[in-house]
């Protein structure tokens, strides 16, 4: 866990960060080296490690955390890497705005029940969607969070966590 003033430092800089720099892996780094990275990234800077902090070092802990899962998303995809690559070479440390909003279309058009790989984690999963299709996005996280433990190496899910705490933070 970081200190909240290590953690606001980290949130005011990540506009000068590259991807790379945010899951703090080398450019040449492997898919495995990339997903072992995210890994640790999101066992310190998950947004429930910080419920006890102030407001600020919360909020703080969720754009870095949904910057770094933006960053995962570009660089664990070979073509989305590769574009991102040249734009990076271009002086730009974010794949286009746009782009990203039209993959994150995308990805919203799965249901959650979909994206889940075990029969427990498509029940929860399920319930999740369920529960966020009637607003009570609290419900769905919990029930989002049941799913991840029954199917834990589902990436997918754990990235839909991310939206369900984006749409928690707009409602609240």
């Amino acid at each position: 866990m970081l200190s909240p003033a290590l953690l606001r430092a980290w949130h005011e800089s990540l506009e000068e960060m590259s991807y790379y720099a945010i899951l703090k892996v080398d450019e040449r780094a492997s898919q495995e080296s990339v997903k072992a990275a995210f890994h640790e990234f999101a066992l310190k800077c998950h947004p429930d490690r910080y419920v006890e902090f102030t407001q600020e070092a919360a909020v703080a802990a969720a754009e870095v955390f949904k910057r770094g899962v933006e960053a995962y998303r570009v660089l664990s995809r070979p073509d989305q890497r590769a574009k991102y690559d040249d734009a990076l070479r271009a002086g730009k440390l974010r794949i286009d705005e746009h782009a990203l909003a039209e993959q994150k279309a995308k990805a919203v058009a799965k249901t959650l029940e979909t994206i889940a790989q075990t029969p427990e984690a498509k029940t929860h999963a399920r319930k999740a969607d369920r529960l966020a299709s009637i607003g009570n996005f609290e419900q769905a996280r919990l029930e989002l969070a049941t799913a991840i433990q029954c199917d834990p190496f589902n990436d997918e899910l754990k990235i839909a966590m991310t939206r369900i705490y984006e749409a928690i933070a707009r409602k609240g």
